[in-house]
């Protein structure tokens, strides 16, 4: 059994790296990380990782983007947030599809990332495990001696 307390600190720290961002922002990157390590666990376990989420307060699964309506993707009033966000003219804001087309690429270069990170984390299962050999093979080669 996990325990949901020590999943929801990791998921937390991970939200709040790069911090200085808003509540808003900091509450959708929290949500995102407890859904993204939800989607790894036993269903009782993500389900329980989740209530856990909610008593804590910040997590907030039901949240829609309309809500940030009139502030920039970083919950901040526009001209007012420190990467330079600018209110887009009414020509500006996406179609649908152009939505649609961001968020797919959006899923798709995420989709990459975690492949990426997993092969990092075999290539340093992979690693140590060839450690283990040698450090077997050499307490052999010592008790045959």
């Amino acid at each position: 059994m996990c325990d949901v307390a020590e999943l929801y600190e990791t998921a937390n720290s991970a939200a709040s790296k790069g911090c200085g961002c808003s509540y808003e922002l900091y509450v959708q990157k929290l949500t995102r990380e407890i859904d993204h390590t939800a989607s790894h666990l036993a269903p009782d376990q993500a389900a329980a990782l989740q209530d856990y989420a909610r008593q804590k307060g910040d997590y907030a699964p039901d949240a829609d983007e309309g809500h940030l309506e009139g502030f920039c993707c970083h919950g901040i009033d526009y001209g007012c947030c420190p990467a330079g966000c600018e209110a887009p003219e009414d020509e500006e804001w996406d179609s649908e599809d152009e939505e649609a087309a961001r968020i797919a690429l959006n899923e798709e270069i995420m989709a990459e990332i975690e492949a990426e990170e997993e092969l990092a984390r075999l290539s340093a299962i992979a690693v140590r495990d060839a450690q283990v050999l040698d450090r077997i093979s050499s307490i052999r080669r010592r008790v045959a001696a």
